[in-house]
């Protein structure tokens, strides 16, 4: 069996895996309007010590603010791109975040021991994995009992995930959505086990 990487985007429009090349444009102040890091991570419902995993962080808009929120837990970063772990681990290293861990891979090919997170998170990725389905059964392996996994997708990203699309995909890997919030343009969906 051979393995693809998902493909780069070629550019900040096109479909793919958003380049770190252009990561300093996920890092624009306006960004707050439409993708406040306090109200995202807010949707996580985290407990101090709970272990995080964060996919697809790029150059970790959401990962201080995550860090935070679990004093005594540990964030986990986990991207397929090196550069962005570099990107995250300074804005980690200016907050003065230590709480965290930086892994590089393939979120088709999680890394981790099955039942070893209470949260993940996604915020505008899964339809950048190559395979969602997948990857969404690689996280129900790695999603503890009680966990939660919050997905957030914007209308407008080339790599969109519809909520019909996500409701099937999730059914399919032992997941279920639990609550859905947000608009037409912009919705995040919590999903626990089945």
């Amino acid at each position: 069996m051979t393995s693809e990487r998902p493909a780069l985007k070629t550019s900040m429009t096109g479909r793919g895996v958003y380049p770190a090349s252009q990561a300093r444009w996920l890092l624009h102040p306006l960004r707050r309007l439409i993708m406040s890091p306090r109200r995202i991570c807010s949707r996580l419902a985290l407990k101090p010590a709970d272990r995080v995993l964060e996919i697809g962080p790029g150059p970790g808009w959401f990962s201080p603010q995550i860090a935070r929120l679990i004093p005594e837990g540990t964030l986990v970063l986990f991207d397929i791109q090196r550069e962005m772990l570099v990107l995250a681990a300074q804005r980690f290293i200016a907050a003065g975040v230590t709480n965290y861990q930086l892994v590089e891979g393939d979120a088709k090919r999680l890394p981790f021991e099955s039942n070893s997170f209470d949260a993940v998170l996604l915020v505008t990725v899964l339809g950048e994995v190559g395979d969602p389905g997948r990857t969404l059964r690689e996280i129900r392996r790695v999603l503890r009992a009680g966990g939660r996994v919050v997905i957030t997708e914007q209308l407008g990203d080339p790599d969109h995930v519809r909520r019909k699309t996500l409701r099937a995909l999730a059914s399919d890997a032992g997941l279920r959505i639990t609550r859905l919030e947000g608009s037409f343009l912009q919705y995040t969906a919590t999903l626990g086990i089945a």
